[in-house]
Formats: C-alpha cells, structure tokens, sequence
C-alpha cells in the first residue's frame, strides 16, 4: 500500500440559535486545513479510506480514517 499525505478542509458545524450577523461571519470564517498520513486502502470518487497499521498479511488494519472527495485539497504519495 501507498504511504500518502491528505490535505483536507474540516467540516465545520454550529448549534444553536444564530443571528444573520452571526451566520455570515460563520460562512466568512477561514477553512480549517487538514494533513492526514496513512496508508491508501481505497480512493473512488467519493471517498478516501486511510488506515495508519496492517498486518503484514493484511488481515487486519488499524485506526481507519474516511475522508470524502468533496473535502480533499491534494493527495501527495510519500
């Protein structure tokens, strides 16, 4: 498997009840940039699947990340 680095925006969310005011400041609000590094398990055209651990047999992964397409800024192959 590929070593990758995924740069991502963040899904920002808000509760609550807010005032016009309040929502364009919120839609004005700088991204949060994102760097993932793991392993590639699956790209398609919706999604990339990271896992940071695989046994060597690949039988078993750990700490699995999903990221959706639509977030992603780049894809760097380390």
């Amino acid at each position: 498997m590929k070593k990758v680095e995924v740069t991502w925006k963040d899904i920002i969310a808000s509760s609550g009840w807010h005032t016009p005011n309040q929502i364009d400041n919120f839609v004005t609000e700088e991204d949060n940039v994102i760097k993932s590094i793991g392993y590639l398990y699956e790209q398609d055209e919706n999604q990339v699947v990271l896992v940071n651990a695989y046994f060597t047999d690949k039988s078993k992964f750990g700490s699995v990340e999903k990221i959706p397409s639509g977030c992603i800024v780049k894809i760097e192959v380390l």
